[in-house]
């Protein structure tokens, strides 16, 4: 298992929920090295299985898509995101379940760590919402990795100036 084509450790780690493995992984590539994509999810279904735990702070659980950098990590290297990129596809319902999920296992891995006598709080990461409608302003509508990276940078750049991200 190779680290070295890795982002650097400097990178901000973050995952995403978007229907089209092709355009999650062109976008992994563009995001770098600002940004580490280390958990791609390509439906609800697992993003609900794997996103959770994964935030919650539990590294040993694999990724199911092999799309995300952490898929080329030993555990001891993975990281934990600090912000969930949502795609075009996702809908409200779904986007909060899957935040509501890992809300839930962020919440009971704090209270699981407080109870051991240990430092038990662990932030929830912040949700990165890329919608239809900010790719058609871009003039573009069809998914386009270089634009909807575009947005997504835009989105955590803003993030980062209120010191949220």
């Amino acid at each position: 298992m190779s680290t070295s084509n890795l982002p650097p450790a400097s990178s901000i780690p973050v995952a995403t929920l978007g229907a089209r493995p092709e355009v999650a992984s062109a976008i992994r590539t563009l995001l770098e090295p600002e940004y580490d994509l280390v958990h791609i999810c390509t439906n609800p279904q697992t993003a609900t299985a794997e996103l959770p735990p994964l935030c919650a702070g539990n590294l040993s659980n694999p990724e199911t898509s092999g799309l995300g950098s952490n898929s080329s990590r030993p555990v001891s290297e993975r990281r934990v995101p600090r912000a969930i990129i949502f795609g075009g596809a996702v809908d409200d319902v779904t986007l909060e379940g899957v935040m509501g999920a890992v809300r839930e296992a962020v919440a009971a891995a704090g209270e699981k760590k407080e109870a051991e006598g240990e430092e038990g709080k662990k932030e929830v990461p912040v949700v990165v919402r890329v919608t239809r409608a900010d790719i058609l302003a871009q003039g573009v509508d069809v998914p386009n990795p270089e634009v909807i990276t575009k947005v997504i940078m835009g989105k955590c750049e803003e993030l980062k100036g209120k010191g949220l991200l």
